[in-house]
């Protein structure tokens, strides 16, 4: 009898034992996200663009308005948030007629190119005429361990020739630790992430873009806060302006992906 219920015993903790670990794996699973959607993060650097109502397919996605030029949607750079779009939507940037949410003056339409399920950076650069509307797809890769950060460059310079961006770590102004991280990028093009270390002696990480051709410096060093923000993260730095105007041309973001 003693050996039955020993039997019984063992048997029950190692039911209970897999149906904790049923749970548990369940509730690693936060959220499921709609496999008919595409997940868009907007950079808008189009020098003169207002704030506006972002549309795609006729359906607004924020609030009253967005930060024009300058501005990103979802609006928190440090967070890695994502709208949920259809794909190959339609893009619409309009004024709205006051308290309405019917169009005023439509500023920009262009198509975007996006795949059901997949995450993208899509940015609008450049102005006037040459407008240009692009599309990034986010693959961040595997994240990585600490001490360490996932990092890719879009140029969205307008009018840019090649741009390359160097890395400037240091706790002076005066010492510097320079390291080329990507190359000769070309306007409305984007990296591939790489894998780079985060600062170990300071808190943060300093970016220059040159000139590939000539290794002429353009703009002033864009400073990114490290810690929380990019440990461990999937992060996008991206340039803005127009080439050859008054609009001059630096690093605008760095933004978190994953």
């Amino acid at each position: 009898m003693k050996k039955y219920l020993m039997s019984i015993i063992t048997a029950g903790v190692v039911l209970y034992g897999m149906s904790s670990c049923e749970k548990s794996e369940l509730r690693a699973t936060e959220y499921d996200l709609p496999t008919s959607q595409s997940f868009v993060r907007f950079v808008f650097l189009s020098p003169g663009l207002s704030s506006v109502m972002i549309k795609v397919n006729n359906n607004k996605i924020n609030g009253n308005t967005t930060l024009g030029s300058g501005g990103i949607f979802p609006p928190n750079s440090g967070i890695a948030e994502y709208s949920a779009v259809a794909p190959n939507g339609n893009l619409r940037l309009s004024l709205p007629n006051t308290g309405t949410l019917n169009d005023s003056v439509v500023v920009f339409t262009g198509n975007m190119t996006t795949t059901a399920g997949r995450f993208y950076t899509t940015v609008l650069a450049d102005s006037g005429a040459t407008r240009t509307l692009f599309s990034v797809a986010d693959d961040f890769g595997n994240r990585v361990d600490s001490g360490f950060t996932r990092l890719r460059f879009i140029n969205a310079t307008g009018k840019s020739p090649g741009l390359s961006l160097i890395r400037v770590d240091s706790s002076s102004a005066t010492v510097v630790t320079r390291d080329t991280l990507f190359r000769n990028v070309s306007f409305s093009n984007a990296t591939a992430f790489i894998t780079v270390r985060t600062n170990p002696e300071n808190a943060f990480l300093r970016y220059r873009l040159v000139e590939t051709s000539n290794g002429a410096i353009v703009g002033a060093p864009f400073t990114a806060l490290v810690g929380n923000t990019t440990n461990r993260r999937a992060t996008t730095v991206v340039s803005g302006g127009i080439w050859g105007t008054t609009f001059a041309p630096g690093i605008s973001f760095q933004i978190v992906n994953q």
